[in-house]
């Protein structure tokens, strides 16, 4: 009996990205790639904003006074130590929630994020105000990618079929993007592309992450419990 026990699998962790929404979240990373790849070959080198973004400005500053604390709110979010805030709440959530691939792929995903962005700003060389790079928008990728991991939780939580799931995580990835995506345009902190690459960013690293870390736990599950 004892020899039996030492050779028992581990206990297999709940997979970062559930069978529900895996087809739908790949198909999202790879509509993440190119909203991030064709603005940023659109845009490269340029110093001023487009028609789309001039117009998307206009519609941005015509929005009510009171946006204002939002806005001030979901721009922390986006600075270094908001941005840490932001990775360990998502965490902290997964965790509570029992998902600790997810935790793990929350704050795996959003330090990917954040490095993408940082290495592609130089490399499109697009500016703003002059002497700021501004492509892509890392407030806005990192907040995309924290609003789809709560997307993947709720979808696992509420054992969501296909629809449902794709409903939820879509929802919940627009809200988070879209209103950091709000804040920075009416900051102009970024040009509404800006955001849009930022967007595709967060999309883009999200769901490989997570299937990552169901590999892992896979991995894991096979190994005895003795090791």
């Amino acid at each position: 009996m004892a020899s039996q026990d030492a050779v028992r699998p581990r206990a297999a962790m709940r997979p970062a990205l559930v069978p529900a929404v895996r087809g739908p979240a790949v198909v999202l990373a790879a509509v993440g790639a190119v909203l991030w790849i064709v603005p940023a070959v659109l845009f490269a080198g340029d110093t001023g904003p487009s028609r789309l973004d001039v117009r998307v400005q206009n519609l941005v500053d015509d929005s009510p006074a009171g946006a204002w604390n939002l806005v001030r709110a979901m721009d922390w979010l986006g600075e270094p130590a908001g941005r840490v805030v932001l990775v360990l709440a998502t965490a902290a959530l997964c965790l509570i929630a029992g998902r600790q691939a997810l935790a793990i792929a929350a704050v795996l995903g959003i330090v990917t994020t954040s490095v993408l962005t940082t290495a592609l700003k130089p490399l499109v060389n697009r500016r703003i105000h002059d002497d700021f790079l501004s492509y892509p928008s890392g407030h806005v990728a990192a907040a995309t990618a924290a609003a789809m991991v709560i997307g993947l939780l709720l979808a696992d939580l509420l054992r969501t079929g296909r629809i449902a799931g794709t409903a939820i995580l879509l929802a919940v990835t627009i809200i988070g993007g879209g209103l950091s995506a709000f804040a920075q345009i009416h900051l102009t902190a970024h040009y509404p592309t800006d955001t849009l690459g930022g967007f595709g960013c967060g999309l883009f690293v999200i769901p490989p992450t997570a299937l990552v870390m169901n590999r892992l736990a896979r991995m894991r599950a096979a190994r005895p419990a003795s090791e």
